[in-house]
């Protein structure tokens, strides 16, 4: 997932003091087996299913939530909550059998009335969801006997599996006693309720999230007793605790590949392509509502130069938002070379001249695109570094500022602030091809609390026909060429700057089996046990 998914941010502020979840009848094993201890760079800013906005809320959030059906490590479609589904030939109708032996965290069974009262919950307008694809398209939701519930959509939906179906489930009796405005304040997060495999015991803000087994979990029985996601905002510091022994899993920076095999003899190194690429968001008003001038912009970011100096190596310069080598992306689609004399002199023709200072200026307005990132993060601080003197060299103004994630995301960042601004983070969209939310217009994002991910505020009328078109076809070659089209479009049009894809360097303690981590994700939690 995304590093920050973007849009909606920090709905909630967390608690000065620790939120402790009372246990329900845990293993007395918790609180004395080695914990698993995994790192992540800022505090949740929800837990609630479907209003979390950061990437740091996705561990926390698989540990507490099953969903119907999750995709494994080997890109295939495994039961979860549900223990099989059809598919009807018109492709409408989906019936899921839940497992007979599903329980919430608190006891009470899971119920088809569940499924359906979620499907209510998804749709409510007047909660602040960040990510709810796929749910518009569901007509109607019931309970079928004990333990079937159906599907019918309003018309053939291709994602359907990768959206709807893979959604956490909520328990209607927690979340029918609150208001929509509570369970935007986080409510939920005081006492989560889930029917994944472990529950939360305690939440340190600032500090740690402590999970164990969830007593009343159905599916194949957990082997680690205590797992805990430890907050550390610094890349360097993560690493050094990774050096130490405090980390059982952790990602090596960029700035830390050479010190990799000081760690061979604690931990196994993996090298997977994540399914996260890094991008410049050039928010379009003024001169970068210009496909012109965002195609120069393109031509002046030195991605190459990115991925050997600041990345070692570690990502795949990306043209577009389908992961390289997978069946969606277009192999044809190609990065815009460096080209910095193309660059100024599209600028030139498009009516930009050089005045004080030696920075352009069209129409008696300075270009001046302030690029803004997070100020934790210390790899895309050099990133913006590097973009803006490369974007200086052709008369662009583009100063670096940084600012708490919860700030550039939020109501009075710079996406919501009218001005020319360029934001830079990562996003992990992740091996589906559907990309609606980000470029189709319906999706442009007006507030902090707007559905949808186009915070680049991009409007192309043939990306709104492509992107609805692709997820209605049934034929998955079909399918492809519309993905091709879009890639060629994204490509054309430029409304994002594709930066790269990353490679990361995991290290994997020696003591921690059965985990494997690929392009499409982990294996289980249950596969895992530590020595």
């Amino acid at each position: 997932m995304r590093n920050w998914k973007a849009a909606a941010v920090l709905s909630v502020s967390l608690p000065a003091l620790v939120l402790a979840v009372a246990g329900c009848g845990t293993s007395t094993n918790a609180s004395t087996s080695k914990p698993l201890v995994m790192s992540i760079n800022h505090n949740p800013d929800n837990l609630t299913p479907g209003l979390g906005s950061l990437a740091a809320d996705d561990g926390p959030e698989s540990l507490l939530n099953a969903p119907l059906i999750y995709l494994d490590q080997n890109d295939k479609w495994q039961p979860d909550l549900a223990t099989k589904w059809t598919e009807s030939a018109n492709g409408l109708t989906y019936t899921f059998t839940l497992n007979p032996k599903a329980k919430w965290s608190d006891g009470s069974p899971v119920t088809p009335q569940d499924v359906v009262y979620t499907w209510h919950y998804y749709t409510n307008k007047n909660i602040h969801f960040t990510y709810v694809t796929g749910w518009n398209k569901v007509k109607d939701v019931k309970a079928i006997g004990n333990n079937q519930v159906q599907f019918t959509l309003t018309s053939p939906y291709a994602p359907f599996l990768s959206t709807v179906a893979s959604s956490y489930i909520v328990p209607q009796k927690t979340f029918s006693k609150w208001t929509a405005n509570q369970i935007n304040h986080g409510q939920y997060d005081s006492s989560p309720v889930g029917d994944g495999p472990y529950i939360l015991k305690k939440w340190t803000p600032d500090q740690e999230l402590d999970f164990v087994p969830n007593p009343y979990w159905f599916g194949p029985k957990v082997k680690i007793q205590h797992i805990v996601y430890r907050i550390i905002p610094d890349s360097t510091t993560a690493f050094n605790e990774l050096k130490a022994g405090n980390l059982t899993i952790g990602t090596i920076p960029a700035a830390d590949v050479n010190q990799a095999k000081s760690l061979n003899s604690q931990f196994n190194l993996i090298k997977p392509l994540n399914a996260t690429y890094n991008q410049v968001t050039p928010i379009e008003h003024g001169f970068l509502k210009d496909v012109k001038v965002r195609q120069a912009l393109d031509y002046a970011t030195p991605r190459s130069k990115i991925v050997t100096d600041i990345l070692h190596g570690m990502a795949v310069p990306a043209a577009d938002d389908q992961v390289p080598g997978g069946y969606w992306n277009d192999p044809n689609v190609k990065p815009r070379a460096f080209d910095p004399q193309k660059a100024a002199a599209i600028l030139k023709a498009d009516g930009f001249t050089k005045g004080a200072g030696g920075y352009l200026y069209k129409n008696g307005v300075k270009f001046e695109v302030p690029i803004w990132t997070g100020s934790t993060s210390h790899t895309n601080i050099l990133i913006a570094q590097v973009i803006s003197q490369a974007w200086k060299s052709i008369g662009v103004d583009a100063p670096v500022k940084t600012a708490d994630w919860s700030f550039i995301f939020g109501q009075n960042g710079p996406q919501f602030n009218g001005k020319m601004e360029a934001l830079l983070f990562s996003w992990g969209q992740g091996v589906f091809p559907d990309d609606t939310i980000d470029f189709n217009s319906k999706y442009i994002i007006t507030s902090a609390t707007s559905p949808g991910e186009n915070a680049e505020h991009y409007s192309n009328p043939q990306m709104d026909k492509l992107t609805v078109e692709g997820t209605t076809l049934a034929s998955k070659s079909a399918r492809q060429k519309v993905y091709y089209q879009i890639q060629q479009l994204e490509h054309s049009t430029v409304p994002i700057i594709f930066l790269y894809w990353t490679k990361s360097e995991v290290a994997v303690s020696k003591n921690l089996h059965g985990y494997q981590q690929t392009v499409f994700g982990t294996t289980p939690v249950w596969d895992w046990s530590l020595s």
